[in-house]
């Protein structure tokens, strides 16, 4: 018999689930996206629903079906959105029968959407990725803070959440080298990813004037003295690619215009895969896709494409 939870309010439910997921290694941003479904979910049980709660031992299957069909149908949402809503709701059914919360695993038959092919990969080109550069203002107030993440983004290829944990302590620069020691948030394992000069410089010159913090030691800092947060630093990207007119990318994008970059120097999918972090080759290679163009390019300078003239002499050896 599942125990009563009856009196507990749906954002105190919320806010333990996140904290479960934690503590099981889930990273910060599926942790964000799965209490975002649930927020969403728990507006859309009292609004559209018109029942109390929703208290945990009360939901139903139905309550998720309806759900799904509303994000779908009425909100539009792409499979991609969709799948993600429902990898939330089936991990928090099953936290509730592990906590004994429900009796039943409520969301055991819902069901996934097809992902239609995956669309030629966006990235900026080598102009962009130098006007992105200049796109920061040096002059503003934190303008030096924003050059070296923008930087650190495009040349080490950091996720945001861990460009987000870096510690002053996690930067080792010398003269002519150095690197940064960046934490898988999920394994705790941690790799070294080199500093090219450009990205040297940009921390040199963003250190100076972030000079010493008493009592904290996050290496991006908000104008409060404190950690910059994940959406700030996305908000920060975002305004910069909007500059040179590329708001269809993201701060993502800049990790794959760093794969694809680094790909192209080495071809060593491995060397890829050690500086970007990924478990998995398959992971690296989904994020070294080429383009169409550049597929084109590709056959283009086969040795094999050779022109045929008509109006050639082909010879005169017989034919059968």
């Amino acid at each position: 018999m599942a125990k009563s939870r009856f009196p507990n309010p749906w954002p105190e439910i919320v806010a333990q689930f996140e904290d479960y997921l934690h503590h099981r290694g889930k990273s910060t941003e599926s942790i964000t996206a799965y209490a975002s479904t649930l927020k969403s979910f728990g507006k859309f049980y009292r609004k559209e629903l018109k029942k109390p709660g929703p208290y945990v031992s009360k939901l139903q299957e139905t309550d998720l079906h309806v759900f799904i069909e509303h994000v779908r149908s009425t909100k539009r949402f792409a499979a991609t959105s969709i799948n993600r809503a429902v990898s939330a709701l089936r991990n928090f059914s099953r936290y509730a029968l592990e906590k004994q919360l429900h009796k039943r695993d409520i969301a055991r038959d819902l069901r996934t959407y097809f992902v239609g092919p995956a669309k030629s990969p966006s990235r900026i080109n080598t102009a962009e990725s130098r006007r992105l550069v200049t796109a920061v203002n040096l002059n503003a107030q934190n303008g030096r803070r924003d050059l070296a993440m923008v930087q650190m983004l495009m040349q080490c290829g950091l996720r945001v959440g861990e460009m987000h944990r870096l510690s002053v302590n996690d930067v080792v620069l010398h003269r002519t080298s150095g690197h940064i020691r960046v934490r898988d948030e999920k394994t705790r394992a941690e790799r070294v990813v080199p500093l090219n000069t450009s990205v040297r410089h940009a921390l040199r010159e963003y250190l100076k004037i972030r000079g010493e913090i008493p009592g904290t030691d996050p290496l991006f800092v908000s104008q409060r003295g404190g950690r910059i947060s994940i959406k700030t630093i996305q908000y920060l990207i975002k305004k910069y690619l909007c500059i040179i007119g590329r708001q269809d990318l993201s701060a993502r994008d800049l990790r794959r215009h760093l794969a694809c970059g680094l790909y192209a120097k080495t071809h060593n999918l491995p060397v890829v895969q050690q500086v970007l972090g990924h478990r998995s080759l398959a992971t690296t290679a989904r994020y070294v896709q080429a383009t169409e163009e550049e597929i084109q390019a590709a056959l283009e300078q086969l040795s094999e494409n050779i022109y045929h003239n008509e109006s050639q002499d082909i010879g005169d050896e017989p034919l059968d």
